[in-house]
C-alpha cells in the first residue's frame, strides 16, 4: 500500500497536466507554496521535535549528531538544487529546449535519497513519524511532478519520451523505501530522519521566501500558504 501511494501522486500529477492542463509555472508555485507550508509545519511541529525526544528510541540521542545531520540534509538539498535547476520548488521554465538529464538527474536522486527515511514500518524509530513522512513525500512529489512532466513537453519532447523519463522518476521514491527497508539502512531510520528534515526545511523556506512582482499571485500564494498551514495543523491533530 505504501508504494502504491508513493505512485499515487505521479499518477494524479501527469493526470493534472494532460487533463487539467494545469503546468503553467505559476500553477505550480502555488501548489508547491501549498506543500511548502505542509512540510514546514510538519517539520517544525512533529518531525523536528521528535528528533530530540527522550523516547524516540535506542538510536543516538546526541543533540549535536541530530543537528550535523539536519545541516547535511539542508545542503545536500543545495547541492542537488544545482543539478535539477530548482524543479522541487518550480523553477521549470529556464532550459529552452535543451535535453533535461540534469534535471531529471537531480529530481531521481532527490526522490530516492528522501524516501530512504521510510524503511521498513516494523523497524522504523517513530512509525508515527513515518505515516507523517509518507504522506508529506506523496503531497510534496505531486507538485513536482506536474513541473517534471510540463517542462519536458515544453522542451518538444515527444509524450511517450517525457511519460517515460516521469516513470523513471515515479519509481526512485519506492525504490528508496525498498533500499532502506531491506539493508543494514533499516537500523538507521532516526538518521536517515534527521537528514531528510534537513531537505525538507531548506524545500519549504525556499518555497515561501520566493517572492512574485505580481501582486495577485502574492495574494494567491499566501492563501496557498494559509491552507497548507491549515492541513499540517488537521494532520497532526488527526494523528
Amino acid at each position: 500500500m505504501d508504494y502504491l501511494l508513493l505512485l499515487s501522486s505521479i499518477v494524479l500529477g501527469a493526470a493534472t497536466v494532460f487533463v487539467l492542463k494545469l503546468y503553467e509555472p505559476a500553477h505550480v508555485k502555488l501548489l508547491n507554496a501549498f506543500t511548502g507550508a505542509y512540510l514546514l509545519c510538519l517539520t517544525f511541529l512533529h518531525l523536528l521535535p521528535e528528533m530530540y525526544h527522550p523516547e524516540s528510541g535506542p538510536l543516538p540521542h546526541d543533540s549535536m549528531l541530530i543537528g550535523i545531520l539536519i545541516l547535511t540534509g539542508f545542503f545536500l538539498q543545495i547541492a542537488l538544487d544545482v543539478i535539477s535547476m530548482g524543479v522541487e520548488h518550480g523553477h521549470a521554465n529556464h532550459l529552452h529546449g535543451r535535453m533535461p538529464i540534469g534535471v531529471v538527474a537531480g529530481l531521481c536522486l532527490h526522490a530516492l535519497i528522501e524516501a530512504m527515511a521510510l524503511g521498513d514500518a516494523r523497524s522504523h524509530y517513530d512509525p508515527a513519524s513515518r505515516r507523517l513522512l509518507l504522506f508529506s513525500i506523496v503531497l510534496h512529489n505531486y507538485p513536482v511532478s506536474i513541473a517534471l512532466l510540463g517542462m519536458l513537453l515544453q522542451t518538444g519532447m515527444k509524450r511517450s519520451s517525457a511519460l517515460g523519463y516521469l516513470a523513471l522518476f515515479a519509481v526512485m521514491a519506492p525504490l528508496g523505501m525498498s533500499i532502506s527497508a531491506h539493508t543494514f539502512l533499516a537500523h538507521y531510520s532516526r538518521e536517515l530522519m534527521a537528514v531528510v528534515i534537513g531537505i525538507f526545511m531548506h524545500i519549504s523556506t525556499t518555497i515561501l521566501f520566493e517572492s512574485s512582482d505580481i501582486h495577485r499571485f502574492n495574494l494567491a500564494k499566501l492563501g496557498a500558504i494559509i491552507l497548507g498551514t491549515g492541513l499540517g495543523f488537521l494532520s497532526l491533530m488527526l494523528h
